[in-house]
């Protein structure tokens, strides 16, 4: 909030609950302003494509971790939870639903767990706390009771192939019958969408549901118009969406005749490697996954006085090499 604040400080103005393609066009906007930037994200969930995804219980990662953010924590006191995915989204969900009080918590993926996408230390830190990882079986269906609430998850086995376009190991239905894993809320962490359909309906170029624009953020035959972010790159990190958006304000300013220069009133200091002597990196400690697993607190520990020292000491003059991607935010960015 305090970034916001400070952001919004500058003189920003903040229209709420406009909908594009619904309270506005974007050809109305075209109109209105000279130069505009879609950076509207990934907040919307893909769907399992199976019977019963509806049923009570059914709930999408991206909602779930949004309500935890926004401290609306839900129940899953004694609760089987079944988290489907294999990134970092069904990882944060997984060791999450742990500290809200379930009593099992499962993560179900189609491929092993060398093909996850999730970074190493979050599939180890989620193993760790007690998650249990079911490799290769896809969801199939969900079974209901007569409330329409979950269950259990019926898991169809896979057996790994050929590489796909992506250069993994692609799985495919197994003969062996259907397991059933008896459960009470299945959380779904398969991938993240766009809603790209309102452009779309408007000209703007959509390439496999992400929306089409050049290195420097703009899109072309659309003069007034650049984009960024995970729109344009889908789902990524927050500090890759902030340097799109350091591009396109560069590349919107020069577009707009301006050409402004960024002065930080600051010399860096010119690196000296000589005096640099090769030193292990400290990294930071984490708490213990018996404790860890029942708060939300940081599962690291803050460096000691010492590492802190002594890590300092590695510096090699970064700021020296830094703003990378405000110069030129070209094909090489």
């Amino acid at each position: 909030m305090m970034i916001l604040s400070h952001i919004l400080s500058t003189g920003i103005k903040v229209k709420y609950g406009v909908s594009v393609g619904k309270g506005i066009t974007l050809q109305q906007l075209r109109k209105k302003y000279d130069a505009i930037y879609l950076s509207i994200g990934a907040h919307t969930y893909k769907k399992l494509h199976i019977n019963g995804e509806n049923a009570k219980g059914v709930i999408p990662a991206v909602d779930m971790l949004r309500d935890i953010g926004e401290g609306k924590l839900p129940d899953f006191k004694n609760k089987r939870v079944v988290v489907i995915g294999g990134g970092n989204v069904a990882m944060d969900a997984s060791r999450s639903s742990l500290r809200l009080g379930a009593k099992e918590v499962y993560i179900v993926y189609r491929r092993t767990k060398k093909q996850m996408t999730a970074l190493e230390d979050e599939i180890e830190g989620a193993i760790a706390e007690g998650c249990q990882l079911i490799e290769l079986y896809a969801p199939d269906h969900i079974n209901t009771n007569k409330k329409g609430a979950v269950t259990a998850l019926c898991l169809r086995p896979q057996i790994i192939g050929a590489p796909d376009a992506s250069g993994r190991p692609r799985p495919s239905d197994a003969p062996e019958p259907i397991f059933k894993l008896p459960c009470d809320i299945v959380v779904s962490a398969i991938g993240q969408d766009i809603e790209w359909q309102p452009f779309s309906e408007e000209g703007i170029p959509v390439e496999h549901g992400t929306i089409k624009a050049a290195p420097d953020s703009s899109i072309e035959n659309f003069p007034k118009i650049f984009a960024g972010g995970d729109c344009v790159n889908g789902p990524g990190t927050v500090i890759e969406s902030i340097a799109a958006g350091k591009v396109a304000a560069a590349n919107i300013d020069n577009f707009l005749g301006f050409n402004h220069k960024l002065d930080f009133a600051v010399t860096p200091a010119v690196p000296r490697f000589i005096d640099r002597l090769p030193c292990g990196r400290c990294n930071n400690r984490e708490r213990l996954a018996s404790e860890r697993k029942n708060d939300f607190e940081m599962v690291e520990n803050n460096m000691t006085d010492t590492e802190a020292q002594q890590e300092a000491l590695r510096c090699l003059c970064c700021d020296k090499f830094g703003l990378g991607a405000l110069k030129g935010g070209d094909a090489k960015w």
